[in-house]
């Protein structure tokens, strides 16, 4: 039995990797391309959310967002495995999270820096919750590795 699930949980925990890998490039995507290509008053950025469903679409992007900080989190709370491939992993997902802390700070900071933040844009909050969410996650992976 144990020579089943244990490639079982090899496997899942890479895909899971993979998802969020994906995820975090296609929104620094987005970031990268709104900063290079929208660079007139003409031109609209691309959203993550919509304005016609602005509240019900942030709602759900953001327990899209909640959902996979509480997988990534226990995830990386209860890391398997031992000696240097826990810590390949864990340095695999704080450089993850790191990256994604500085480049969606970097975005927020280029781009809502000059015009002031206004928190009923949707796009701002969205941002704002997935830096704190990089960033917790890249404290709670450095702490869990000193240990």
């Amino acid at each position: 039995m144990g020579k089943i699930i244990f490639p079982l949980i090899f496997i899942g925990e890479w895909i899971l990797y993979f998802y969020v890998f994906l995820l975090v490039l296609a929104l620094n995507i987005i970031y990268f391309v709104n900063v290079v290509y929208v660079d007139t008053a003409g031109e609209d950025p691309i959203t993550i959310t919509t304005s016609t469903a602005s509240f019900i679409q942030t709602v759900l992007t953001v327990l899209l967002v909640v959902g996979l900080c509480i997988a990534c989190f226990l995830y990386t709370k209860y890391f398997a495995g031992e000696g240097f491939y826990k810590r390949f992993k864990a340095s695999a997902w704080g450089i993850l999270f790191a990256l994604n802390s500085i480049g969606s700070l970097g975005y927020l900071l280029m781009w809502y820096g000059f015009d002031g933040f206004d928190l009923r844009n949707t796009e701002l909050i969205l941002l704002l919750f997935i830096i704190l969410v990089s960033v917790f996650l890249t404290i709670h992976i450095i702490k869990n590795s000193n240990k």
